[in-house]
C-alpha cells in the first residue's frame, strides 16, 4: 500500500477547506453578512422576483440592479472582515442580464469585481463576460496568485467590493441585471467578541435619569430618592441588561451628577451650581452601584454641547464659564470643555461600560468630534461609545420614504422619515438610537420602525462605516416626549415587548427612555412605565420565551405615494366586515361590503402564517377551513393591493 497515500488525501482536504465558499449576501435565505453601501449609475432593488427559476437559480426572490445609460455603474458592499491575503481567494456569485444573447457584445456583457479601500486608492479587479443572455451564469473571480499592494496591507486590508457592469469607460444603453448568492472565501461574520460593544449585543435596557447640578439639589430636598428608584429597578427588572444614566443631565449639558472631578474644582473654580452640594455629591455612585452589582452595565449621558444652555439657567453661569475658559486656557473653550469632561471620566471609569454622547452638533461642526472621542479611549480604554452627529433615513431612489399616515385617528398632516440605524463616521462603536425626531411628528412607537427599522436590524443586527464595524441600537421614548412625566403613555406593553423581543433575539441592541416619577414615587421609574417594562421582563424570562403579537399595520397608515381607492374608505368601516362563527371549530364566514379585499392571511399566537388565500373574485363573502388547526387564539388579516388591513382575533376550539 502507498503510505504517501493518506498524505495525498490531507492535502486534497486542505485545498478543498481553503476555497470553501461562504454566503455573504442572499436575499432568499435572508443572508446579509455584507452590506450594501453605496450604487452609481443605477438603482439597487432587493427581493425582487426571480426572473427565470428554472435553470440554476432555484430561488424565489434575488436582487436587482437597473444600470442607466452611461459609464461607470456599480454597485458598492462593504466588507465586514477585511482582505488581507488573496492566497486561494474567489468571490462567486450568481448573475442574470435582460438582454437576449445575440445583443452581446464586447462592452455590455463585462461584468466585474473591485477590492478597494475606502482612502487608499489602490484596488484589485477581475474582469469576466456574460456568455448568454436572459439566463442565469455563475461567476467566479480568482484572486489567488494576485499581489495585494503594500498600502493595502498597512492600511488593514481591502474594506468594499463593488460589482461593475458592462465596460467602465464605454457608454452602453440601459440595462437590467439580476444578482444573486454572493459568495468569498473569508466569512464575514462580525467577531462579536473583542468588539468593545459586545456586551449590548442582545441586551434590552431602560434609562435612569438622574438630575444634576443645583436641579438636583433641588429634587432631592422635595424628597426624591434614586437610591431607592435605581433598588427597585435591580429588584423588579432582573432581565434587563443595562441601563443608561447620566454625567450629564439630558439636553443640559452645563449640569453635572457627580461633584469630583480630577482636573478641576468644579464648584469653586468655575460655578457651584454646575454640580451637586457635598451632601448629594455620592448619588450617581450610589445608583451605579447597584446597577454593577447587579451585574447590569452602566452607559453614562453626555451632552456635548459645551455649556451652551447655561445662559437659560441664568446669566452668571454662562458667565462664569466664559470666564473660567478665558483666563485658564486662552479662550479655548473645547479645551476647557475637553478637560473639564477627562476630570470626571476619571472618575467614573470603574463604574462605567460605555458614554452615549449627544447633542454633539457644536463638538462637529468645529471638527472636534473626532478627537473628542479619542480623550474618552485613551481615559476609559475598552468603553463602548456612541457618537452619531447625523442621522440615517431609509430611501428609495435616492429620496426619504416617508410616512403620511400613522392611521385613521391621525390628524397631524406633517410627513416623516423613517429613521435607519446605520453606522456614519469611524469613531462609533454603537448607533445613538435615536428615532426619528418627535417634533417632527413621528410617534416612539411608529409603525414605519416595525415595517422598516426593526426587520433592517433583524437582517444584520450590525453596520460598518469605512471599515468600522458598529452595532446597531436603539432607543425608543415611551412617553409622547422624551422622559417627561406628564405626557400621555404611548407605548403599549404588546407593541413594547415585540419591539424588545425581536430586536433582542436579533442580537442588536434596545434601550426604553423611561421616566422619573416627580409627582407620586418621586426618583422611582413611572409606575404605569414599570408595568411594561415588568411585563417585558417577565416574559423574556420565561421557559419557554412566549412569542410577540403579530404586527398589522394600523388601519389607514400608509406612506407617501401609496394610494387608497375610494372604496378603500369604506373597508375602513369595521362594520362593513363580519367575522362568524367565533369561536369556531370548523368553518369561519367572513361576509363583506367593499369588495377591494385582495388577500386573507391567518396566523397563529406565535406570528406563523397557517393559511393564505385570495379573495379577488368579488364575492361578498367567503369560508375558511380551519378544522386542521390546534386550539387557540388566531389573527386573521384581510388586505388590499395598497397596504390598507383590518385584523380580527379569532378562537379556534377543537
Amino acid at each position: 500500500m502507498n503510505k504517501s497515500l493518506p498524505v495525498f488525501f490531507s492535502l486534497l482536504f486542505f485545498v478543498q477547506l481553503s476555497n470553501a465558499q461562504f454566503l455573504w449576501y442572499e436575499n432568499e435565505s435572508k443572508t446579509y453578512k455584507i452590506e450594501q453601501e453605496s450604487t452609481s449609475s443605477g438603482t439597487f432593488l432587493r427581493d425582487v422576483p426571480n426572473p427565470n427559476t428554472t435553470g440554476i437559480n432555484t430561488n424565489t426572490t434575488v436582487s436587482k440592479f437597473n444600470r442607466e445609460e452611461g459609464t461607470n455603474a456599480f454597485l458598492q458592499f462593504d466588507l465586514y472582515n477585511a482582505v488581507t491575503d488573496f492566497s486561494g481567494y474567489a468571490v462567486t456569485f450568481k448573475a442574470y442580464i435582460d438582454i437576449p444573447t445575440a445583443a452581446l457584445t464586447a462592452n455590455n456583457s463585462k461584468i466585474s469585481v473591485h477590492l478597494s479601500h475606502a482612502t487608499v486608492s489602490s484596488e484589485s479587479a477581475i474582469e469576466l463576460n456574460f456568455t448568454v443572455g436572459q439566463q442565469w451564469e455563475t461567476f467566479t473571480f480568482n484572486f489567488n496568485g494576485t499581489s495585494i499592494p503594500n498600502a493595502i496591507i498597512n492600511a488593514n486590508g481591502y474594506q468594499h467590493i463593488a460589482l461593475s457592469f458592462a465596460n467602465g469607460t464605454a457608454s452602453v444603453p440601459a440595462t437590467t441585471y439580476y444578482i444573486d448568492s454572493i459568495s468569498g472565501t473569508t466569512d464575514q461574520a462580525v467577531d462579536v467578541a473583542s468588539h468593545p460593544a459586545s456586551w449590548l449585543s442582545g441586551s434590552w435596557g431602560i434609562t435612569f435619569p438622574v438630575f444634576g447640578g443645583e436641579r438636583l439639589n433641588t429634587v432631592v430636598a422635595n424628597g426624591y430618592d434614586h437610591p431607592a428608584g435605581a433598588q427597585e429597578v435591580v429588584d423588579e427588572l432582573p432581565a434587563v441588561g443595562h441601563v443608561i444614566t447620566n454625567l450629564s443631565y439630558f439636553a443640559h449639558s452645563h449640569y453635572f451628577a457627580l461633584r469630583q472631578n480630577s482636573n478641576v474644582d468644579v464648584a469653586t473654580e468655575i460655578h457651584e451650581a454646575l454640580v451637586p452640594s457635598v451632601a448629594n455629591q455620592n448619588i450617581i455612585f450610589e445608583v451605579m452601584q447597584k446597577f454593577k452589582d447587579d451585574g447590569k452595565k452602566v452607559i453614562l449621558y453626555i451632552s456635548t454641547n459645551y455649556l451652551d444652555r447655561a445662559i437659560n439657567d441664568g446669566a452668571d453661569l454662562e458667565a462664569a464659564w466664559i470666564n473660567y475658559y478665558t483666563n485658564n486656557f486662552s479662550g479655548d473653550e473645547y479645551a476647557a470643555y475637553k478637560d473639564l469632561i477627562e476630570g470626571f471620566i476619571l472618575e467614573v471609569k470603574d463604574y462605567a461600560d460605555g458614554y452615549w454622547l449627544d447633542t454633539t452638533a457644536a463638538l462637529n461642526a468645529d471638527d472636534n468630534l473626532e478627537d473628542f472621542v479619542a480623550m474618552i479611549r485613551a481615559t476609559d480604554p475598552g468603553a463602548a461609545i456612541s457618537a452619531s452627529p447625523n442621522g440615517a433615513y431609509f430611501q428609495e431612489d435616492g429620496q426619504n420614504i416617508l410616512v403620511d399616515s400613522d392611521g385613521l385617528n391621525d390628524d397631524d398632516d406633517r410627513d416623516y422619515r423613517i429613521v435607519s440605524f446605520e453606522g456614519v463616521n469611524t469613531y462609533q462603536d454603537y448607533t445613538s438610537g435615536h428615532i426619528t425626531p418627535l417634533g417632527q411628528g413621528a410617534p416612539p412607537n411608529s409603525w414605519g420602525y416595525e415595517e422598516f427599522t426593526i426587520p433592517a436590524m433583524l437582517e444584520n443586527p450590525w453596520t460598518m462605516f469605512e471599515g468600522n464595524t458598529v452595532l446597531k441600537h436603539a432607543w425608543f421614548p415611551v412617553r409622547a416626549r422624551w422622559h417627561v412625566s406628564s405626557q400621555p403613555l404611548i407605548f403599549g406593553t404588546e407593541d413594547a415587548y415585540r419591539f424588545a423581543k425581536q430586536i433582542v433575539d436579533a442580537e442588536a441592541g434596545v434601550t426604553f427612555a423611561t421616566t422619573i416619577d416627580n409627582v407620586v414615587s418621586k426618583g422611582y421609574v413611572m409606575a404605569d412605565e414599570m408595568v411594561i417594562m415588568k411585563a417585558i421582563n417577565d416574559r423574556l424570562l420565561s421557559s419557554p420565551v412566549p412569542d410577540f403579537e403579530p404586527y398589522v399595520r394600523p388601519e389607514g397608515a400608509f406612506l407617501v405615494g401609496e394610494t387608497l381607492s375610494t372604496s378603500s374608505y369604506n373597508f375602513s368601516n369595521k362594520s362593513d366586515f363580519k367575522f362568524y362563527p367565533n369561536p369556531t371549530s370548523d368553518q369561519l364566514t367572513i361576509t363583506r361590503i367593499a369588495t377591494d379585499v385582495n388577500d386573507i392571511t391567518v396566523v397563529n399566537a406565535l406570528g406563523t402564517k397557517v393559511i393564505t388565500k385570495k379573495w379577488d373574485d368579488g364575492t361578498t363573502s367567503i369560508q375558511l377551513n380551519v378544522s386542521t388547526l390546534d386550539s387557540g387564539i388566531y389573527f386573521v388579516k384581510l388586505s388590499n393591493s395598497n397596504h390598507y388591513s383590518i385584523t380580527r382575533k379569532i378562537i379556534v376550539s377543537q
